[in-house]
């Protein structure tokens, strides 16, 4: 789901999901265990689910279910619906009994703010509505303090223990670049550069690789080439370096691409983010294995389309600013 909890997460882990043809799935995820229940009734299950449908749908419109994600195995985007919907349920799971193993709890102002967001969903979209009948306040009001507590958690446990990325890390660097295989043409080449010919020109010109703007990532670089390079400000030129049997010169042409770098850092804090909750999820379920009643699953699978009256459970979280986490 685009709102997973645990964002990317389990891409690598198999899980059954409704309609999906999986292999090698794990024996611990199909042993039913008491105390990893879910917990909710089919109508609990419900407001996510369709909030999640309505979302996609309003997007992409509804063409968009009977897509294929991967046509040779017969995939289309609502059976990947139905694997990320029972993910995001097992997300759940754990990160509510992680919550607990790790004392986070909710203030009473936050426990205040998910029961005001609850019942704007329940009057809007449950009270007098078929597909949630049987759905009460207090049944919505335990959806929304869970989701509350397991981003709260989320968020804390990485605060805790992921560590920051740093501007050094994260640093991208522009280059233009001459790569050839003569070594006397590549001490010429130097020599040139450094009395001011255009590094794009000689480029064009003796470079064996048309590759001669490039942005670097300067911390995946070999120690040498990342020492060398990372001392350049605007304008300078570096040493010979050798990779693969080439001689390359590098000219700098922007020492630091904050607009690059920004992003880099958030690609890095991301995959950082996601190993770490991987990681979690994978030594939880090792010894708590999670059971969904499948029966359950599989009626919200079928009745997870239909149009509600007002603002979806997704779209009320994010507009009370992510509930103020």
């Amino acid at each position: 789901m685009k709102r997973k909890i645990l964002v990317g997460l389990l891409a690598a882990v198999c899980l059954m999901g409704c309609g999906i043809k999986t292999e090698n799935i794990s024996e611990n995820i199909k042993i039913n265990l008491t105390d990893n229940k879910l917990g909710y009734s089919y109508a609990q299950m419900l407001i996510p689910a369709v909030s999640e449908s309505q979302i996609i749908t309003n997007t992409y419109s509804a063409s968009i279910w009977d897509s294929y994600i991967d046509r040779d195995k017969n995939i289309t985007y609502k059976d990947n619906f139905y694997n990320d919907l029972k993910n995001y349920y097992k997300e759940l799971v754990v990160l509510k009994k992680l919550a607990g193993k790790n004392n986070i709890t909710l203030s009473e102002s936050q426990k205040s703010d998910a029961l005001k967001l609850s019942k704007t969903f329940y009057d809007e979209n449950a009270a007098n509505s078929e597909e949630f009948k049987g759905l009460s306040q207090e049944e919505c009001d335990n959806v929304f303090l869970d989701y509350f507590l397991v981003m709260k958690a989320k968020k804390e446990l990485i605060a805790k223990n992921v560590k920051e990325v740093s501007e050094s890390e994260a640093r991208i660097m522009d280059f233009n670049v001459i790569e050839v295989s003569d070594y006397n043409l590549a001490t010429d080449l130097l020599n040139r550069l450094n009395n001011g010919e255009n590094c794009v020109k000689l480029a064009t010109q003796f470079s064996e690789n048309s590759d001669i703007s490039r942005s670097v990532e300067l911390n995946n670089e070999p120690e040498d080439i990342k020492d060398a390079l990372g001392v350049l400000e605007d304008g300078g030129v570096s040493p010979i370096l050798t990779n693969k049997g080439k001689y390359i010169l590098y000219k700098c042409v922007k020492s630091n691409d904050e607009e690059a770098t920004k992003k880099n850092k958030e690609k890095i804090k991301n995959e950082r983010e996601s190993a770490y909750l991987l990681n979690m999820y994978n030594d939880f379920v090792k010894s708590n294995p999670i059971d969904i009643n499948d029966s359950e699953f599989d009626k919200v699978c079928k009745n997870a389309f239909f149009t509600i009256a007002g603002k979806d459970f997704f779209t009320l979280w994010a507009e009370d600013n992510n509930g103020g986490l």
